[in-house]
């Protein structure tokens, strides 16, 4: 009854924050949408100087932002991931594609409207205005362009955000890495069980889709706990998060959530690949340097033996037959929340390091 309970929570967690994340983005992109919504409307006018002589300004304003609106929440909540097996060109044209069909479609919705509630003639008289006001205009021709120019605007930035992850393209825009600065973080480092086994079983090409599939799964666990993806290298993730006994709290849930929806993923797995992935865990904290680098390609990263420690951590799983390995140094002043079980392994030597750092392991209750 508890573990239903708590699926149910999780899902109910997961599902808001991955909520939030999309709403901010669509308010982000509707503003877009209106900044840009005048300026096409002045490029409109200066070819169609008559297009509005007996029409509303507002009510223009709002049929272009209500369509903005719709179009943004279609890339965000269905578009946005949707033919990520496609090459990103083909992706972008199919995208571009049916942007452009809603658009028709929502156009078409408002002209029924228009002419049922406010039009005073016949059908075959609007017809023949829309035809000749608007439809065979330079003015259309012009506002059909920038609808896709601004569509393939919101294109670009969902995909610029989701190579930088959640706020990282904004803190770059903002210059907050431009010079390094310290700053203490917490790492997961985490990667797929017995991978090189799965890859030689299935087939490298089986093997790759397995962990597009696998990084896709763990996402909304990262972002219901508002982790930071800082890089992916092979078949292994690595996450951040700002130093605090919330974010601990936050990392430990994010191992525990990722965790149990790959247990419910099973038999998809099994079906699609013929294996379940499960995976390992080092998880550490400390101080490290973080900015910007790179001149035609840029990164955030991060430099330290922070990073080292919570790479050897993972590493020592394998030795310690242990799942989830936590640093002493991650639980300082950190009590053992409700469901976790840590127990600690004692003191041992890391590859690199002078000290011995203390180990514990992590389980579910």
């Amino acid at each position: 009854m508890y573990r239903l309970a708590e699926d149910a929570a999780i899902t109910m967690m997961l599902s808001k924050r991955v909520l939030y994340f999309r709403l901010k983005m669509l308010l982000i992109l509707s503003v877009i949408w209106i900044l840009f919504g005048f300026l096409f409307l002045f490029n409109i006018l200066e070819i169609e100087k008559q297009l509005l002589s007996n029409r509303s300004l507002i009510i223009f304003c709002l049929t272009f932002a209500i369509i903005g609106l719709v179009i943004s929440s279609a890339l965000i909540f269905y578009l946005k991931t949707a033919f990520r097996r496609y090459p990103l060109w083909i992706s972008f044209l199919l995208k571009l594609a049916l942007a452009f069909g809603l658009f028709v479609l929502v156009a078409f919705c408002m002209l029924a409207a228009y002419f049922v509630f406010s039009y005073h003639g016949s059908l075959s008289q609007f017809t023949t205005r829309f035809f000749e006001d608007v439809f065979f205009t330079r003015g259309f021709l012009i506002l059909m362009a920038d609808l896709a120019l601004l569509t393939l605007i919101s294109l670009i930035l969902l995909e610029v955000t989701d190579k930088y992850g959640p706020g990282g393209f904004w803190s770059m825009m903002r210059g907050e890495y431009h010079r390094p600065q310290k700053e203490s973080r917490i790492f997961i480092f985490l990667d797929i069980n017995n991978a090189t086994t799965i890859a030689e079983k299935i087939g490298h090409e089986q093997y790759f889709l397995l962990l597009k599939d696998f990084f896709a799964d763990i996402t909304n666990p990262v972002l219901a706990n508002g982790g930071e993806i800082y890089q992916y290298v092979g078949d292994e993730v690595v996450l951040s998060w700002k130093a605090s006994l919330e974010n601990k709290i936050y990392a430990l849930r994010f191992i525990r959530q990722a965790f149990y929806i790959l247990r419910r993923r099973e038999r998809y797995y099994t079906r699609q690949y013929s294996v379940a992935p499960t995976f390992k865990a080092g998880i550490h904290s400390g101080e490290v340097t973080s900015g910007f680098v790179g001149i035609i390609k840029k990164d955030l990263v991060y430099s330290g033996d922070t990073l080292n420690t919570a790479a050897r951590l993972r590493g020592k799983c394998h030795e310690l037959q242990q799942s989830f390995i936590l640093s002493g140094e991650f639980m300082n002043d950190f009590h053992q929340p409700f469901a976790y079980k840590i127990t600690g392994i004692g003191e041992m030597e890391l590859k690199g390091r002078m000290e011995k750092e203390r180990l514990f392991s992590l389980e579910f209750e």
